[in-house]
């Protein structure tokens, strides 16, 4: 069933049924990168803050608190992976009807970045940050089909520090 979802999807989307406006599947897909200044594929360090927050309150510590010891420093990371998987995923608009829709995402496979903290030492530890940095990949993640996911979740985009 699946397959033949997706086929009267981007049936209807791409043109074989009469609709006003056609999608270009390529822009919608080169639209779902984040770059850094050099061009490379990568993530905005608000989505690690954000998870790093959302990690917080499950570990009983304000965020408020998280906000005033650490600084994750950048922009956006660039991201190192052994390979992007182009997927095409069945989601859900919005709205009255929540017709299925395609969106097209690219899956980043094996990937790795370096993040850069700064902390102060009176109000938080290394050792603490570290932990806090291992739940957030653990149980927020960062990206599509995420852990903490609102609709979807999944197990993409999960993380934990290795130095």
């Amino acid at each position: 069933m699946h397959v033949d979802l997706v086929k009267d999807i981007i049936a209807r989307e791409f043109g074989k049924t009469k609709q006003k406006k056609l999608r270009n599947e390529k822009e919608e897909y080169e639209s779902c990168f984040y770059k850094t200044d050099k061009g490379k594929y990568g993530i905005p360090v608000r989505a690690f803050m954000g998870s790093i927050l959302d990690a917080a309150v499950s570990l009983n510590i304000a965020k408020t608190q998280i906000k005033r010891a650490i600084r994750i420093i950048g922009d956006v990371y660039e991201l190192k992976y052994k390979k992007i998987n182009k997927r095409a995923d069945v989601t859900k608009r919005s709205g009255r009807t929540s017709s299925p829709n395609i969106a097209y995402r690219p899956e980043f496979v094996g990937w790795s970045c370096e993040m850069y903290i700064e902390f102060d030492e009176n109000q938080i530890t290394a050792d603490q940050i570290i932990n806090l940095v291992n739940q957030a990949g653990f149980t927020s993640g960062v990206g599509d089909w995420r852990p903490s996911a609102p609709k979807t979740p999944g197990n993409h985009g999960m993380f934990e520090v290795c130095k």
